[in-house]
């Protein structure tokens, strides 16, 4: 004997039980804390991602600084790294105050641009430093007059209460081994 249809869907329609208020609630705030654990996770993933984009423009604003200082005078980068030590963006703002550096370059305002560079608003200092050894010689070779070894620190914004900077070392070549 069978029995029809209809009378069967009645009673699991009937049967049928869906989710009460609490146990929907109770979803909502688990799903709540972990969505607040997630977007903890992404904001921290920005702020590293940040960091990164600022040391990547800093490596390339260092290595800018040094290509330029390698396309100038040798002998006069020299003598004035041995008696100086440090080229500085603090004393080279502007074209007007770069009075220092003008045994150095031709031009003040390309290097007060080189100094302090503005890129996407965020304005960085850049400070070359001589590496000889007293006395003349080179910190890797002795006695090197076709190499100067140079550092180039380059100071970005500062984050979350903190200054980052970035240094690349590397050499001054004379442009007669270039």
């Amino acid at each position: 004997m069978i029995e029809s249809k209809e009378p069967i869907m009645r009673r699991a329609f009937r049967e049928e039980q869906g989710f009460t208020l609490i146990e929907v609630m109770a979803a909502l705030v688990i799903l709540a804390i972990v969505s607040l654990g997630l977007m903890a996770y992404f904001g921290d993933s920005l702020s590293f991602s940040k960091s990164n984009e600022n040391k990547t423009v800093m490596v390339n604003l260092a290595r800018s600084a040094l290509v330029y200082a390698e396309k100038q005078d040798f002998e006069k980068w020299k003598k004035y790294l041995e008696e100086n030590k440090t080229v500085q963006a603090g004393l080279c703002k502007t074209a007007d105050s770069c009075g220092a550096y003008t045994l150095l370059v031709n031009d003040t305002s390309t290097l007060s641009y080189i100094l302090n560079p503005v890129i996407n608003g965020i304005t960085y200092q850049v400070s070359i430093q001589s590496q000889l050894q007293s006395g003349g010689k080179g910190v890797t070779e002795e006695g090197s007059v076709y190499l100067m070894p140079v550092q180039v620190r380059v100071q970005g914004p500062e984050i979350e209460s903190r200054q980052e900077d970035t240094v690349v070392e590397g050499y001054i070549t004379d442009e007669k081994i270039r």
